[in-house]
């Protein structure tokens, strides 16, 4: 019996030491996500538009039940809700909030009816919101190097539309209106959508916005899961046709490592001698400055909160030409850390490595 308590009870404390605690990555990072991409069908070819559907999207007919729920939630006082400096509010201050003034053009209806223009109070209609802003905390598991999102609250981004006396659409840059704080203990089981795609720009440039994101953390994690990928302690998955779309074709560490990597020959002058010089050899590794993530949300229908599930993650590469202007982005690699769901309740079928 001493035997067996021994067995039992001295193997207790080894029980966890297989499981990695999770290392932070940022806190309180604030970033925005579009959730309906109006502005990227329009600019698209039929197919593409067909192909693109998840990218900064939510389908029509969840996103339009969430809409709805959220203004209805928000309006009956039932969420914790603040302004844009984290002031609380109550519904009296957030349909301030939600309003906005429109300049109409009326016609008199007596003699000699010339035209006047009025100001017309309007309430923000559910479906201008296009897009989430949300703060929350980031970690990873170094040993998978998967990163969890805690959803700490949400703001509603809306694109308020105004139209000319021909009829002319103009949409305004997409605002943030209020924020919505989530509660520490909080079920969010209900499916949003399966599949999300958005990208973050964790470094500065000219034409993104800044971000309280800890880009030192993000460029060691970066350095690190190309590291892994490149031993291929982490299985990558070639990108599909498409910007985003999902490949089931694996590619090795090797041959990633000869694409991405290179080196270069400078010659340097020699101080000691007037006319002598040495090369030198410099490494160099692809830069990397962006993160897509492929997601499944679900949410709590009574306090909104949403938990994300990050699926798979993809280094991106912003290409810039001769004279620093950007080109495009460079996705290079899938790394999927769950089932991808494909429609109809399958999921994406991935291929082994050819050894």
């Amino acid at each position: 019996m001493a035997a067996l308590m021994l067995l039992i009870f001295g193997c207790a404390p080894n029980s966890g030491k297989n499981k990695s605690e999770k290392k932070v990555l940022s806190k309180n990072i604030e970033y925005d996500v579009s959730i309906n991409n109006y502005w990227m069908i329009s600019q698209s070819a039929f197919e593409a538009s067909n192909e693109s559907w998840y990218v900064g999207n939510i389908e029509t007919s969840s996103r339009k039940a969430f809409q709805e729920l959220l203004f209805k939630n928000a309006l009956s006082g039932k969420l914790n809700l603040t302004d844009l400096n984290n002031k609380s509010i109550d519904t009296n201050k957030l349909k301030d909030l939600i309003s906005f003034t429109d300049t109409v053009t009326m016609t008199r209806l007596i003699p000699p009816f010339n035209n006047y223009d009025t100001l017309i109070k309007k309430m923000v209609p559910e479906s201008w919101v296009t897009g989430l802003r949300f703060r929350e905390n980031w970690s990873y598991d170094p040993n998978t190097m998967a990163i969890t999102k805690k959803v700490i609250a949400m703001a509603p981004l809306v694109s308020i539309v105004h139209y000319d006396n021909d009829g002319k659409e103009t949409i305004e840059e997409s605002k943030a209106l209020f924020w919505i704080i989530f509660p520490e203990k909080t079920k969010p089981a209900t499916v949003l959508t399966k599949r999300i795609v958005s990208d973050l720009i964790f470094h500065h440039t000219f034409f993104s916005k800044d971000i309280n994101v800890d880009s030192v953390a993000m460029d060691a994690y970066i350095q690190k899961f190309m590291n892994l990928v490149y031993s291929d302690s982490l299985k990558a998955y070639a990108c599909g046709c498409g910007a985003s779309d999902f490949s089931d074709v694996p590619v090795s560490g090797k041959e990633l490592k000869e694409r991405l990597c290179g080196t270069d020959t400078i010659a340097y002058a020699t101080p000691q001698h007037k006319h002598g010089s040495y090369d030198t050899i410099i490494k160099h590794d692809v830069p990397i400055s962006m993160i897509r993530f492929l997601e499944e949300w679900t949410f709590d229908p009574a306090t909104m909160a949403i938990d994300k599930k990050v699926v798979g993650i993809c280094p991106v590469e912003i290409c810039y030409d001769e004279i620093g202007e950007v080109k495009g982005n460079r996705p290079i690699f899938w790394v999927y850390f769950s089932d991808v769901w494909m429609p109809f309740g399958g999921k994406l079928e991935l291929k082994k490595a050819e050894k």
